[in-house]
């Protein structure tokens, strides 16, 4: 009946040891794999500011706006503005020229190692 018993004792000691090398596996290849669906290379912002120049006669067009961080220093961010940009006022959609220098604006960009280029524009 020992016999048995340690029999019995050796297979579930082998199953327990299976079972923790399989949770390092896995474990290890979770963490050495790089995620699939975060680029390193860009990444999405959006600042509100003042806009303080827009080139809409420039190709790329462009608008620079002016913003106030919360350790109350002031960056200056600069975006191409790609044709198929959204540019709201209220619920209004509207062309860059239309914007207008000391107006409050939200931009939202993806960050790259091209620069900054502006997805949507959204005036108040």
């Amino acid at each position: 009946m020992l016999d048995a018993l340690y029999k019995g004792g050796c297979i579930a000691m082998k199953a327990t040891a299976r079972s923790f090398g399989l949770v390092v596996l896995i474990g290890f290849a979770f963490f050495t794999t790089a995620p699939t669906n975060v680029t390193a290379e860009t990444v999405k912002r959006t600042v509100r500011g003042t806009v303080t120049a827009t080139n809409p006669t420039a190709d790329p067009q462009t608008i620079v706006i002016q913003v106030m961080q919360p350790n109350k220093e002031e960056l200056t961010v600069g975006a191409r503005v790609p044709t198929d940009a959204r540019i709201t006022r209220g619920t209004k959609t509207i062309r860059l020229a239309e914007l207008k220098v000391g107006e409050k604006a939200e931009v939202t960009y993806l960050k790259s190692p091209d620069g900054l280029v502006a997805q949507s524009i959204h005036v108040r």
